[in-house]
């Protein structure tokens, strides 16, 4: 594997652009992501290849408020895909134009044949055909029979927990947010990592919804707000799940997901002693984050979770592209690079260039993000190839990366998808409420 080590930098001004006109009128090509969401390497390729800037954007509603005039594609999680749909401004894809060969030597045709062709790991899979009896129960004439058809998936993470130094065998055999909660604030041994003091010890990702969802599983078995949860009062409730476990002082919140990772990934006692993030990020820090070695053996520890927040982003197209044929090849052409690129039967994702770097874009995107990939050929080559350098790492340090890479979902697990809150007010309630329960810490 050709270890990247720009992660923890920020879309590079030289590829982004604040746009000033409506891009789809115009053959320059918008396309919108989360920052550090996307390998440097793979968007100056696009960007040499295409007229295409890549903007950066920090949540799903800063898609909504631009993609129509600014966006001619875009990466939201699943309920944004679903919200820009009903919107009227999503193209449903042509699978056909990104000639995927399946093993009978046919091609792909459409989103219902994709999701049957074995493009896509088991647990992506199971959860797209949960959301489209969710989403599309009867579809009519024309409209989407499956997610697939407006949105090709791009990763799938989950929200995690990690912990350093010697095994605590309560934390190991824990598989909920509250068996973790539980175990760290009623941890009695002289232990620095767990014992409250003036220093910050735990690290979060500083997301109101995120840890709201790990709050709310543990009072309702969902990440979503019920109905009976609307007022500050309600969420306040919710998010003393997490409050009442932590004293004043002990954690460490930074919406920049590259701060948590570089504050755990320092070598046992330094930087926090345990991070709640996504998967994808806790992988980079076991790893060292580009700018450490890695954790030594039996002293970095992952935590599997039963029921916890998980979250799949998809690439999708701004309908208007439809009218410029010449662009929209080229949108296909950039989707296909970074989302389905070694997907066809005839095709090796672990193909290598002379450099290092992988012969498709797609292993090359996952190889700098390493969010759990939806591709099944990826899935395979990390679970049972050689991606994992074994002259780099031992085989303890391979298993535990593994471990945090690997995503098992059946179709229960898509009441832990993260769905929209229509209502404005419930929404500035529940920030309220977050921004409150963080004063007390």
């Amino acid at each position: 594997m050709k270890k990247l080590f720009t992660r923890l930098l920020k879309i590079s001004p030289l590829l982004s652009l604040i746009p000033v006109s409506t891009s789809c009128g115009s053959s320059q090509i918008v396309f919108a992501n989360y920052e550090s969401y996307m390998s440097d390497d793979v968007m100056t390729s696009l960007h040499n290849k295409h007229n295409v800037s890549f903007l950066p954007y920090e949540t799903n509603e800063d898609i909504e408020n631009k993609f129509k005039h600014y966006y001619d594609a875009a990466i939201p999680s699943t309920y944004e895909v679903i919200q820009l749909y009903k919107k009227g401004w999503l193209d449903q894809y042509d699978w056909s134009k990104f000639q995927i060969k399946k093993t009978d030597g046919t091609y792909v045709q459409n989103g219902t044949d994709a999701l049957n062709s074995g493009i896509f790991s088991d647990s992506v899979t199971t959860l797209i055909k949960a959301l489209d009896k969710e989403y599309f129960p009867n579809p009519q004439k024309g409209e989407p029979k499956t997610l697939l058809d407006i949105g090709i998936p791009y990763f799938l993470q989950s929200f995690s927990f990690a912990y350093k130094g010697d095994s605590i065998s309560a934390l190991d055999n824990a598989n909920s947010w509250s068996d973790i909660f539980n175990t760290i604030s009623s941890y009695n041994n002289p232990d620095p990592r767990f014992t409250p003091s003036n220093e910050r010890k735990i690290a979060v990702v500083d997301d109101s919804r995120s840890v709201f969802g790990i709050c709310n599983s543990m009072s309702y078995d969902s990440v979503n707000p019920n109905e009976q949860t609307q007022s500050i009062d309600d969420f306040k409730k919710i998010y003393q799940n997490f409050s009442t476990k932590f004293k004043k002082g002990y954690t460490y919140f930074n919406t920049d997901s590259g701060q948590v990772i570089s504050t755990l990934c320092k070598r046992y006692p330094e930087g926090a002693s345990s991070a709640i993030a996504y998967n994808g990020d806790l992988l980079y820090a076991a790893q060292g984050g580009g700018l450490y070695d890695p954790a030594d053996d039996g002293q970095f520890h992952f935590c599997e979770l039963d029921n916890t927040l998980i979250a799949l982003d998809m690439v999708v197209i701004n309908k208007k592209n439809a009218n410029n044929q010449k662009k929209l090849n080229e949108v296909y052409d950039i989707v296909k690079d970074v989302c389905l690129s070694g997907t066809s039967s005839d095709e090796q994702i672990d193909e290598q260039n002379f450099d290092g770097s992988y012969k498709y874009d797609s292993v090359n995107n996952f190889s700098f993000v390493q969010y759990t990939s939806p591709l099944e050929k990826i899935c395979d080559y990390v679970m049972n190839g050689d991606y994992f350098d074994t002259n780099t790492y031992s085989q303890s340090q391979i298993e535990l990366f593994k471990q945090i890479y690997n995503i098992e979902l059946d179709e229960s697990d898509v009441k832990y998808v993260e769905e929209r809150i229509e209502s404005d007010l419930v929404k500035s309630n529940m920030h309220w409420a977050y921004s409150s329960m963080k004063m007390d810490l």
